[in-house]
Parts: C-alpha cells; structure tokens; sequence
C-alpha cells in the first residue's frame, strides 16, 4: 500500500496492524507537530535523524525521504516485526535498524508493562516495577491489569550507538525521543553527551507515565544544555518558550536547539 504526505511517499506492508493504521489515515491527523519538525531540521548536508522509539515507522518511512541517514532504535519485538516488514518494502538504503532501547548502559532492562506489546506504549520504566507501580499514572489506570506484559531488551548507551556506527555527532541534524517515559532514564546519562555536541533534539514528555519531580529532572537538564526551547504547533508555527511556561503549562512535545 503506497502512503503519500507532503510530497513524499512510501510503501506500507500487508500486515494486518500496519495497513489497518495507515489505512485510516491517521497519518493525516497523528502528532502533525513531528512532521513538521522534520522538515524543519532536514538542513544539513550530511543530515544524521536518530529516531529513538521507532514503533511501526511513520517518522522513519517519512524521514528516509528527506534525511540522508536515519538511524531507528526500537526494542518492542512486536514493533520491531512489523517496522522490519514496512522498511521491506520500500527501496531505502540509508535507514539503519537498531533493535536495542536506548537506556543509561549497555546490557539489559526489562521492557512492557503497558499493555501488549507493540501498542506503542510500552516502557523501560518497568524494570523498576515496584517503584513503577507505586504511583499513579495510566500505568495504574489504564493499564493496571496489564502490567504482566515484559520482555528482556538489549540497551545500549548514545556513546555506544555512535560509536559502533561511526557515527560523527558534528553530523547529526536531529534526535527524536519518544519512549514512554524512559526519558528520565536516557537523558541524565546523556548529559555530558549532550553538553558537549548540542544536537537538536525533539523530546516527547510523558506526563502519564512520569512523576512531575522526574519531569522537571529532564527540563532542568535540557534548559541548562540549551540556549533555546520550542514548541511547534500542529499547524507548523514555531514559538519560543522558557521553562516557566514549559513548567507551568506543562508542555509535552519540546524542541531544544
């Protein structure tokens, strides 16, 4: 099934999960603010995307289209299955697929907790389950008789991940994080990293997932790396905005450059 958005196109597998999303357009009308950051950030020449949290592969379908590599990182085995047979159809020759969760070390971490897998949900959070489960959150709602759903992931470090793909981070034009909460694990280990080369990074906040003392860790992290902040509307507008209104107004989706 070929997928057509602003200009660029793609091919869409005959897995009954993938073409039942695609089919029901809700390309059209999911997280239109992320696809509008991606046009924005496709400037550089030798232009890296990093997609941390790949799922399916709307954002990895799409940027393959306009990035010179994409590197996709996803750990859930379901998604990773049907992510695997989206890119099978397509000719792509520039997006690598790495099949780990990106976390504070290389190694392990229990990974689901939020439903079955492949729901895009779930959450590195789980390998601490009682401090997981001992706040609330739609992990506790939602999901509160689902939360049995785990499998053991390989993680591995940005430090690693570059490393292993000769990576230069000078080259990189943009990072997305979308990982259901493992922001507050990914992040404080990527400091130092960040610190140092200041790649863009889109970082989606998980509210339903987090404690607000672990959100406002990541905010103060990024507004001390960052000189700037900013959120893009679904309609493409790009606006400033500083950590008391990130705080206050407890925006999600923020773009730090």
């Amino acid at each position: 099934m070929e997928i057509s958005k602003n200009n660029y196109s793609f091919y869409v597998s005959d897995d009954t999960f993938s073409k039942d999303w695609f089919d029901k357009g809700k390309l059209d009308k999911w997280e239109q603010n992320t696809f509008h950051i991606l046009e924005y950030y496709k400037k550089h020449k030798k232009s890296i995307y990093i997609d941390i949290g790949s799922w399916i592969g709307p954002t990895v379908l799409y940027s393959a289209n306009i990035y010179d590599k994409v590197i996709a990182v996803e750990p859930d085995t379901v998604a990773l299955d049907r992510l695997k047979m989206n890119l099978a159809v397509n000719n792509f020759n520039n997006v690598i697929l790495i099949e780990k969760g990106l976390s504070d070390h290389d190694g392990t971490s229990n990974f689901g907790g939020n439903g079955e897998l492949g729901n895009s949900e779930s959450t590195m959070l789980i390998n601490n389950k009682d401090h997981y489960l001992s706040y609330e959150g739609r992990h506790t709602t939602t999901w509160k008789d689902h939360n049995d759903d785990i499998i053991e992931i390989e993680t591995i470090t940005i430090e690693t991940l570059l490393y292993q793909l000769n990576i230069n981070a000078e080259h990189i034009s943009l990072i997305k994080m979308d990982i259901e909460g493992g922001e507050i694990i990914a992040i404080p280990a990527m400091e130092n990293f960040l610190s140092r080369f200041k790649p863009v990074l889109y970082i989606s906040l998980h509210y339903v997932y987090l404690q607000l003392t672990d959100i406002n860790i990541i905010i103060d992290i990024l507004f001390k790396i960052y000189d700037d902040c900013y959120n893009f509307t679904s309609d493409g507008s790009r606006c400033v905005v500083n950590i008391d209104t990130v705080k206050d107004k407890k925006l999600k989706n923020l773009v730090f450059e």
